[in-house]
C-alpha cells in the first residue's frame, strides 16, 4: 500500500497538502522630501512566508504517530526544511504545527503550519594559525658565547607616577615592581631610582 496519496513533501516526508499560500514580499523604504512623494532608492527583500494545510495521512495509526513525531522533531530542534509542493522552498524553519483528529479523517490528521525562510549566519570566529614547530638549531660547531648577567634599568620617579603605569611603560608586572622596591604604593617618593627591569 503506497504511503499517501499526495505529491507534496516536508524534508522528504510525502504528505497532502490541500492547501499552500506563499508570502513574498518587500520593504521599501523612503525618505522625505520637501514637495512631491517620497524618495525610494532601494527595496529590501523579506523572507518568503509559506502557510501549509493538509491531511497526513498513512497506512497504520503507528505511522501517523511516527510522521507526527518527526514534524514535531523539525520545528522544536530548528532543522532546516525544503518543502517540495507547487514550489519548492529551501531552507525554511516550521512554526505553528498544528494537528486535529477528527471523523473524516480516519487514517490520521488534518494538519497545518508556516514555514519561514531563514539564512543562518555563520560564526566569524576564525581560528588562531598555528606557528610552524621547527626542531632546534644545533649549536656543535659554534663559538659559544655566555649569558651575560643584565644589570637592572632603574626609574626616576615623577609625580603622578604610579607601579601600574610603569609597569605598562616598562611591560612589566606592577607587583613585581612593587617586590622590588619595597615603597608603599600609595606613598612612592617624588624622585627615588625605581628598579623597573
Amino acid at each position: 500500500m503506497a504511503e499517501l496519496v499526495g505529491t507534496s513533501k516536508i524534508n522528504g516526508y510525502l504528505v497532502h497538502v490541500e492547501k499552500e499560500d506563499a508570502d513574498i514580499d518587500v520593504d521599501i523604504p523612503t525618505h522625505k522630501v520637501e514637495k512631491g512623494i517620497n524618495l525610494s532608492d532601494h527595496v529590501e527583500r523579506k523572507p518568503v512566508i509559506v502557510k501549509i494545510s493538509g491531511l497526513i495521512i498513512r497506512p497504520t495509526p503507528e505511522r501517523v504517530e511516527i510522521m507526527v513525531a518527526n514534524l514535531e522533531k523539525m520545528e522544536i530542534e530548528g532543522q532546516l526544511i525544503t518543502f517540495e509542493g507547487r514550489r519548492i522552498y529551501k531552507n525554511m524553519l516550521m512554526s505553528g504545527l498544528t494537528i486535529q483528529a477528527d471523523s473524516k479523517t480516519i487514517n490520521g490528521y488534518r494538519f497545518s503550519c508556516t514555514l519561514t525562510e531563514v539564512r543562518i549566519a555563520e560564526s566569524s570566529y576564525i581560528p588562531p594559525k598555528r606557528k610552524a614547530v621547527t626542531a632546534p638549531v644545533a649549536q656543535a660547531g659554534r663559538k659559544q658565547t655566555e649569558n651575560k648577567k643584565q644589570s637592572p634599568i632603574y626609574h626616576v620617579v615623577k609625580k603622578g607616577d604610579t607601579y601600574y603605569a610603569l609597569g605598562k611603560k616598562y611591560n612589566i608586572r606592577w607587583q613585581q615592581l612593587q617586590t622590588w622596591n619595597k615603597y608603599d604604593p600609595r606613598k612612592i617618593p617624588i624622585g627615588v631610582k625605581l628598579r623597573v627591569g
